[in-house]
């Protein structure tokens, strides 16, 4: 292993010729060469950092957006491609550039705490598309007072992709057009926010490969320690199968080992179950379609930990997804219940109709005699509500199940 053989050794120098095999300030001299210099400090000392650093109170997380989004953070978005996270990060950008304003702005389940520039780089989306979707959110007396505010770059028109991250000789690389994005966000000035969308066209190298997301999360972060901008890039979800909470939407991002692991704050989206899907349409009266209900939360924050679920609900003028969570789950609770009032005219209804020998049948099954179909229709509650108290009032006794000899068929009375 001698000193010049250039095929990689770690030492310029063969070991077997120091003191107990331990380099000395000369070896280390030989090995950095000119960067060697003994009046250099190191960056941090031990004692430096004693108990007497951290008497009283911490300091309180400062937020970009309140109990969701730290300032100054590395963070991923990700989702399904076509469920509207795009969309969904340039309101964002919007929401951020806009401030709290007189009447506060909200987005991802929490307040907006104070206005600064947003830019967004989009890979996808053209000039026209960009300017359509700001349209359906904005007038143009918003989008005046977003002058000098917020940035949109449509990558299509200004002569083709990026690329952030390349390989070279086996290493990963941030490329010139990195770092001249990175100097002009921090020439700007005032930015609180800063949208990659989406990380895959930007980047030529395997995300997979724990080395890469390490290399271009560690430049993501510096950017960040450098302008106070929380910088968001927007990821894919794997397909298949339906997903249940937060952590398993966690799990279903493409490359969670390397990519969550490197950041300090995922957002997921993901579809809502075919039953949530169908509890929302009863409540609400019409169909929602399958990518119109859709779940969000924060997976992992090094903040914060796990977020609340928040429950999103297309537009349908804008196609936006709008933030209903509050909304929906009045919605839902109102359609699961029955008021005394509601249980005595459902009572009513069938003894009129077993005295018209036209009786009621309990078994959703049985179409329009079923009493389910009289409450879902009369009082705007779910089919799943409805079976639910038809079961409950017949283990009561107070709706019996029996033989009407005139109609000649099984139907309910009141007990």
């Amino acid at each position: 292993m001698s000193g010049n053989s250039g095929n990689g050794d770690v030492y310029p120098f063969n070991p077997k010729e120091m003191r107990s095999g331990v380099p000395t300030e000369e070896d280390l001299r030989k090995i950095y060469g000119d960067a060697w210099d003994e009046s250099n400090d190191p960056q941090f000392r031990i004692r430096d950092w004693g108990m007497d650093r951290y008497v009283g109170t911490a300091e309180p997380i400062d937020w970009l957006i309140e109990d969701v989004l730290p300032r100054g953070v590395p963070g991923l978005m990700a989702s399904l491609g076509g469920i509207g996270k795009s969309y969904l990060l340039l309101d964002l950008c919007v929401r951020v550039a806009a401030g709290p304003g007189n009447f506060g702005q909200f987005a991802l389940g929490g307040a907006i705490k104070s206005q600064g520039r947003a830019c967004m780089i989009t890979a996808e989306e053209s000039f026209s598309a960009v300017h359509r979707r700001l349209d359906q959110i904005l007038n143009p007396a918003s989008k005046a007072k977003l002058m000098d505010r917020l940035f949109l770059v449509p990558l299509p028109d200004t002569g083709g992709s990026t690329t952030f991250l390349r390989q070279s000789r086996g290493e990963y690389l941030m490329t010139p057009a990195w770092f001249q994005f990175c100097d002009e966000v921090i020439e700007m000035g005032d930015v609180d926010l800063v949208v990659i969308d989406p990380l895959q066209t930007m980047v030529a190298a395997e995300l997979n490969d724990p080395a890469a997301a390490q290399t271009f999360w560690a430049h993501v972060a510096k950017l960040t320690a450098q302008s106070g901008a929380c910088v968001l890039v927007a990821h894919h979800m794997r397909k298949g199968g339906e997903i249940v909470g937060q952590f398993a939407a966690r799990e279903a991002i493409r490359g969670s080992g390397s990519l969550v692991d490197g950041c300090r704050w995922v957002y997921a989206l993901w579809l809502a179950t075919n039953d949530e899907r169908t509890t929302t349409s009863e409540s609400l009266g019409y169909t929602v379609g399958p990518l119109e209900l859709v779940h969000g939360a924060v997976v992992k924050s090094n903040d914060i930990g796990v977020g609340e679920q928040r429950t999103y609900l297309r537009d349908v003028e804008s196609g936006l997804l709008e933030d209903k969570t509050e909304q929906l789950r009045l919605e839902i609770h109102a359609a699961q219940q029955i008021s005394d009032e509601q249980k005595k005219e459902v009572f009513d209804e069938v003894s009129r109709r077993w005295e018209l020998a036209r009786p009621y049948s309990s078994h959703p099954n049985a179409r329009d005699r079923w009493i389910g179909r009289f409450m879902v229709e009369r009082f705007s509650v779910t089919r799943a509500t409805a079976r639910e108290f038809v079961r409950k009032w017949m283990d009561e006794g107070f709706l019996v199940k029996d033989w009407h000899t005139t109609a000649r068929i099984n139907g309910l009375r009141v007990g």
